[in-house]
């Protein structure tokens, strides 16, 4: 009995002895790492965090020197929360800069956005967030820019370097579907340049193909004899989102009132649970109709003419019956004499009768592809400015040295929000309340981030209470 006894307690103690030896290796192991500098990579959220030591002056370069310098200051910072964020030197030449850098996938979707190396015009696109301090621009799609934790240097800001927002989406759709009002939280001076859909952008990006629309302008009445020869049904829509705000409600509502008033129009989409019959349908089936429903999910939002109107109804042939966009804007945007736009009828039952003036008269309906076979000179300038795509011009104009500006959450919300009230209202059944305002988050008090150890506690129990609170402070190269 004894000897069993003498047994467990040499297993026991020979356990002590190996978990402290385990212990003393890991914590030399540690010692010789902080020593060494050693990169230590860390996720927070989706964010990559370099640590650099201080212990070891000859790891600092050149380039290092002023994270640095930024880290020291910002140590001071946290006891006096009234000093000022700094600018500091540039880390790389402002010319050698054409690489940008979106921040991260619209709605964290890895297949959307663009892709790891494309060519942007001169420039090379990346989604690698570890060649930031590389980059000439930063892009941040608006789904993005509400994620607090996700974001970068905010205690140093490279004066060479553009941060910039980026949506293709209506300010109705940010606004009240998806509730975002990022700029709020991060207060002033942080996006340089705004890139969207409207002509006041710092960077315009339009919607259309621009290839497609040069092809086919190129292509003349050739191009539009082979697609009226083929014409047959009436007016076709798809449409998936029903009921999420304004706009999507009252676009359903209008389009019912049109076949209500005898408008033979086939509808696809979720809306009608049948989108498999339309992906069933080929090309060929599709060049049949003579006019698409270019409905957009906002009503008289700037220039929001999006590829409803381009790709789903010019780009193949069909006339697009708009709803949504103004006509006034989309008659500075689109083709002359390319569309049919609802506001010019008193009623439903009006814009019906003339689409079916228009089914039963070739010769009328014709006159809308006239912007094709006799381009005037207004279409072929638009031409002209849609054969720059939005990515090329961002490209363009940051290697151009244009001035860059800085936005403060008021200014920014004045030309984002800068619209009607019809394109704004919220008074829809499925509208997301908006977020209340929020103080900015001022530099100087973010927070010191932690790296937490393994669970040795589950790992090795007779140590895990020496682990519970064991942390290591870590500095953000920001």
């Amino acid at each position: 009995m004894r000897k069993i006894v003498r047994k467990r307690t040499l297993v026991k103690w020979f356990f002590l002895i190996v978990s402290l030896i385990f212990l003393l290796y890991l914590s030399c192991l540690l010692v010789l790492q902080v020593q060494k500098g050693t990169k230590l990579t860390v996720a927070a959220g989706s964010t990559t965090i370099n640590h650099l030591s201080k212990n070891d002056k000859s790891l600092v370069t050149t380039q290092q020197s002023p994270m640095r310098q930024e880290h020291k200051r910002r140590n001071t910072s946290l006891k006096d929360s009234s000093l000022p964020t700094k600018t500091l030197e540039p880390l790389i030449d402002k010319k050698n800069r054409t690489l940008i850098l979106f921040w991260n996938h619209p709605w964290g979707v890895a297949s959307m956005g663009f892709k790891e190396g494309y060519n942007m015009g001169g420039c090379v696109a990346t989604n690698n967030r570890k060649l930031l301090p590389q980059a000439g621009a930063v892009v941040f799609h608006f789904t993005n820019l509400a994620m607090e934790r996700d974001r970068p240097w905010m205690h140093y800001r490279d004066p060479n370097q553009l941060f910039v927002f980026y949506s293709l989406e209506s300010p109705s759709w940010v606004k009240n579907a998806e509730g975002r009002h990022a700029m709020r939280v991060y207060g002033n001076d942080f996006i340089n340049w705004t890139f969207t859909h409207r002509r006041d952008s710092d960077v315009f990006y339009p919607y259309p193909d621009s290839a497609g629309l040069k092809s086919i302008i190129e292509s003349g009445k050739s191009w539009v004899d082979q697609k009226l020869a083929r014409k047959r049904k009436m007016a076709i829509w798809v449409v998936s989102n029903c009921n999420t705000i304004y706009g999507t409600r009252m676009r359903l509502v209008y389009i019912n009132a049109l076949v209500n008033a005898g408008l033979s129009v086939d509808r696809f989409g979720r809306c009608f649970n049948n989108t498999l019959q339309f992906q069933a349908k080929t090309e060929d089936q599709l060049d049949t109709y003579k006019f698409y429903m270019a409905f957009e999910n906002s009503r008289y939002c700037k220039d929001y003419v999006t590829e409803k109107f381009w790709n789903n109804s010019l780009l193949h042939g069909r006339v697009p019956v708009v709803w949504g966009a103004s006509k006034k804007d989309l008659t500075e945007l689109a083709p002359t004499g390319s569309f049919i736009h609802t506001d010019d009828f008193d009623s439903p039952t009006s814009l019906v009768k003339y689409l079916k003036y228009l089914h039963s008269n070739d010769t009328a309906y014709r006159e809308y592809f006239r912007w094709i076979e006799e381009p005037d000179e207004r279409t072929l300038k638009l031409a002209e400015l849609y054969a720059e795509t939005g990515d090329v011009r961002l490209c363009r104009l940051m290697l151009s040295n244009r001035k860059r500006k800085s936005y403060s959450g008021n200014s920014f919300d004045r030309f984002y929000y800068d619209e009607s009230y019809e394109c704004l209202r919220e008074d829809c059944l499925g509208a997301r309340a908006i977020p209340p305002a929020r103080k900015p988050v001022v530099a100087a008090k973010l927070p010191i981030n932690k790296i937490r150890l393994p669970d040795f506690k589950r790992l090795f129990p007779l140590l895990g209470k020496s682990f519970e609170n064991l942390t290591i402070k870590q500095e953000i190269v920001k």
